[in-house]
C-alpha cells in the first residue's frame, strides 16, 4: 500500500510536469526522460499489483519489454497506413490500405498469443489476469492525470 501511495504522489507530480511542459517546446532527451518516467511508475504500479516475487520480476519485465516494443513497430506500420492522404488514392489502393491495417491488426493478436504463451511460463495465469487488469488501470489512471494537468 505505501508504493501504491508514493506512485499516485508521483503521478500527480508526473501530471504537473506535463502541464508545465505543455506550455514549452519539448525536447527529444526531455521527452525520454520523461517516458523513462511513466515506465519506471508503470513498473512499480504493477509489481505492486500483480505481487511478482523478485525472480518473476526480473523475467517478466524483459520479456515484457521486448513485447511492447514489437507491439510498437507494429503500430507504427498501422499508423502510417493510416495516415495517408486518401485523396491521391484510387478506391483499389485504398482498399489494399485496409487491408494491410487488418493484416497488421492480426499480426499484433498473434503476437499477443505469443507472448501470453511466454508469460505464462514465468508467472500463474492468475498474476497474468491481474496484470492485464493493472497494465489498464495504470493506463487509465496515467490519462486522468494527464486530463487534470491540462486544464
Amino acid at each position: 500500500m505505501k508504493i501504491t501511495r508514493i506512485l499516485f504522489l508521483f503521478l500527480i507530480l508526473l501530471g504537473t510536469a506535463s502541464a508545465a511542459q505543455a506550455q514549452k517546446k519539448e525536447t527529444p532527451e526531455e521527452r525520454k526522460a520523461r517516458m523513462e518516467k511513466i515506465e519506471t511508475a508503470k513498473i512499480a504500479f504493477i509489481t505492486d499489483k500483480v505481487k511478482f516475487t523478485t525472480e518473476q520480476a526480473q523475467r517478466f519485465w524483459p520479456v515484457y519489454k521486448e513485447h511492447e516494443s514489437r507491439k510498437n513497430e507494429l503500430r507504427q506500420k498501422s499508423r502510417s497506413i493510416r495516415d495517408v492522404n486518401l485523396s491521391n488514392l484510387t478506391d483499389e489502393q485504398i482498399q489494399d490500405k485496409l487491408e494491410s491495417r487488418l493484416a497488421l491488426r492480426q499480426r499484433e493478436l498473434d503476437l499477443d498469443k505469443e507472448y501470453m504463451d511466454r508469460y505464462l511460463r514465468i508467472i500463474s495465469a492468475r498474476q497474468l489476469a491481474t496484470f492485464y487488469r493493472a497494465d489498464r488501470e495504470f493506463t487509465k489512471l496515467l490519462l486522468e492525470r494527464l486530463q487534470t494537468a491540462s486544464k
